[in-house]
């Protein structure tokens, strides 16, 4: 499997994502990636991943990845992870490292779901707790913008512009940019006000019918079609929509047919099937 590019926004996204295969998604801007599943050639060069699980699906790559930017006298790349992922996952590569015989370098650190981590310039990204079968989470980029306080937009230009050279009539506030869920029940849009309000959200879709109903998605830690459908209000605020995870028993037809027919308008209008 190849991966597909998507432009949304004036954003590039490089990418993969079959629900149990592979999940991968490449921001060249954020010169990151969310997971990293079996490690297609053109991570190799993203000095950034930031895992979701350690499902193999998303996080197989891993080893190859380090291994590979080694072999390339590429910096060590950096590695974010679930704080439970942290040591077996450095367990892991120090094996690989002792099987191949070769110092990997790389940087491996489990998330504080508190902490804003900086990208470059005003952008950063904050991890945020998932719904999974496994320790897991998603993750949002931010970035911070200046503001006009609240108590203060009722002025007219004029007024602001007189004010504000005697009073501080702005503040920074933190713009969530892309959300990526990774793999989750769909509490982690429902109970996260970022995660809704975010520009771009890609969002996991693992079934989209009744073969496999909404009872067996939130078994197995996804998010199912109707669900979303159900709660098409969550994300009136959300840009552009992207579902991601798409099981691979359907065929690309099927789901892009299955969305055109079962989506309310206005929420299908803004929705890109990542298959």
């Amino acid at each position: 499997m190849s991966l597909r590019e998507y432009t949304i926004r004036n954003q590039r996204f490089l990418g993969i994502s079959s629900g149990g295969v592979e999940t991968s998604m490449i921001l060249p801007t954020f010169h990151l990636a969310f997971d990293a599943g079996r490690c297609q050639n053109q991570l190799v060069e993203i000095p950034t991943v930031l895992l979701t699980h350690g499902h193999l699906d998303h996080a197989s790559g891993i080893p190859y990845y380090v291994s590979q930017r080694c072999l390339r006298h590429l910096p060590g790349g950096t590695i974010y992870c679930p704080p439970e992922l942290e040591d077996p996952l450095r367990r892991i590569l120090r094996i690989w490292s002792e099987i191949e015989d070769y110092q990997m370098e790389f940087s491996l650190q489990g998330v504080d779901y508190s902490t804003f981590y900086p990208l470059f310039g005003n952008f950063s990204f904050r991890a945020v707790r998932s719904v999974h079968r496994v320790a897991s989470n998603g993750y949002t980029i931010y970035e911070r913008v200046r503001k006009l306080r609240k108590e203060y937009s009722h002025l007219t230009g004029p007024q602001i512009a007189e004010m504000k050279k005697t009073m501080n009539l702005f503040e920074d506030v933190q713009s969530p940019v892309v959300t990526f869920s990774g793999d989750t029940q769909i509490e982690f849009a429902l109970e996260n006000e970022d995660v809704r309000r975010s520009k771009i959200l890609f969002l996991e879709c693992t079934y989209i019918d009744e073969a496999r109903p909404v009872e067996r998605a939130r078994k197995w830690g996804h998010t199912h079609l109707f669900e979303i459908i159900e709660n098409a209000e969550a994300f009136k605020e959300v840009e552009h929509l992207v579902l991601i995870h798409f099981s691979p028993r359907y065929s690309k037809d099927r789901i892009l047919d299955t969305l055109r027919k079962q989506m309310p308008e206005d929420l299908y209008r803004k929705t890109t099937a990542f298959v």
